[in-house]
């Protein structure tokens, strides 16, 4: 009698197989994805109909957004090919069609930082360029902005041709590929640092403003809130790893992703929400840092010539202006007066006009909203 054929049956799945974590990767990225669109959402509402002063800062987080919306769908769409489950269940099918997704997210990724760092420069440049920062600011969006493309262009370039990243070097007659490790912990290292650079720079210029003591605080506060972006930049680093269980272990990476632009663009849009709160939230932006607003002079505030040719300095965040009254033409000097009732004489040269085009506005109203004057005004 001829022997038994031997089993070829495979091997039994682990006890915790068919574990799946897809829910929780679409709902966080669903949270996300609102809560980003909201901010960016009042950010819109507030500069481009309240106070009517659209900047290159506002179009490079709407772009921004949409990056990360990229980057964040691309995520959710691999949960259709493995994210979330264990690799055991996972159809040898479906591993190009993942790590295309993958390559997606990672690109919308970077091309998201980009954005988001020029986004915090680019304000800092119209609200806190006074004249001896110019040159800091224009050095950290030429450093900054350099680094950031360049991690847009490795990582769209990281194989040779790219579509070996989803179907592997092994499968494409002379592909190439940058190894992801180290590359990954390069980009994170690199995005850290130019993270920490981007946030600090303005707490100098900020910490100079002549504002009371507790709504500088807030001010300051506010800012500062982008170090948390870089704290989840360093706990995400834990997770780059080259991991053999890698559509349930990218879970973690993946979502720290989101966050981490989530975080960067609640940090751009924060700063520019006073005139939002005070119109919509009078009570809470009283409670935050007061309802008025003391100008710093002619070159900390933005400046607004009305149909009259009467000067008033305006906050150019805040929408926010005190009465004011001059010769009624530029280079002369103003008595400014606060909402305090103080006086200060502010000296309005052309070289200040000249110098800040873009803070010279036309004033169309101004209404009267818990004793602040909130201003809608057009760049001439």
């Amino acid at each position: 009698m001829a022997d038994a054929a031997p089993s070829t049956s495979p091997p039994p799945l682990p006890a915790n197989a068919h574990e799946d974590k897809s829910y929780t990767v679409i709902s966080v990225i669903i949270f996300c994805l609102i809560w980003s669109t909201a901010m960016v959402g009042m950010r819109l509402w507030t500069r481009g109909k309240m106070i009517k002063q659209f900047g290159m800062d506002d179009y490079a987080c709407i772009v921004g957004l949409m990056t990360t919306y990229g980057s964040a769908i691309a995520i959710g769409h691999m949960t259709t090919f493995g994210l979330g489950r264990h690799v055991w269940v996972m159809k040898p099918a479906d591993v190009p069609l993942y790590l295309r997704d993958f390559y997606i997210s990672i690109v919308m990724y970077c091309c998201a930082l980009l954005s988001l760092k020029l986004t915090f420069l680019f304000q800092y440049y119209r609200v806190l360029a006074v004249q001896h920062m110019r040159i800091v600011y224009l050095v950290a969006i030429f450093v900054v902005g350099g680094w950031a493309l360049s991690q847009v262009l490795v990582g769209i370039f990281i194989c040779t041709p790219i579509r070996a990243f989803w179907f592997g070097v092994q499968s494409i007659e002379g592909a190439t590929c940058i190894p992801n490790i180290p590359q990954w912990y390069i980009n994170a290292a690199g995005n850290i640092l130019t993270d920490v650079a981007v946030f600090a720079l303005p707490l100098p210029a900020l910490w100079k403003l002549n504002l009371p003591r507790g709504q500088k605080y807030v001010l300051i506060g506010i800012f500062s809130l982008g170090f948390f972006t870089v704290i989840i930049s360093i706990i995400r680093i834990k997770y780059l790893q080259l991991y053999e269980d890698f559509p349930w272990e990218n879970v973690t990476s993946s979502l720290w992703s989101v966050g981490e632009l989530t975080s960067a663009i609640t940090c751009a849009c924060l700063p520019t929400l006073r005139p939002f709160l005070v119109t919509y939230f009078p009570r809470l932006a009283a409670v935050i840092g007061g309802s008025r607003v003391t100008p710093t002079g002619a070159m900390s505030a933005g400046v607004a010539v009305d149909g009259a040719g009467r000067i008033r300095t305006v906050d150019p965040e805040t929408g926010h202006h005190s009465c004011t009254r001059s010769g009624g033409k530029k280079g002369a000097a103003a008595t400014v007066e606060y909402a305090d009732g103080a006086g200060s004489e502010v000296e309005l040269s052309p070289q200040y006009f000249k110098a800040n085009p873009f803070e010279v506005h036309v004033i169309h109203k101004s209404e009267s909203l818990d004793g602040v004057s909130v201003v809608s005004r057009d760049t001439r």
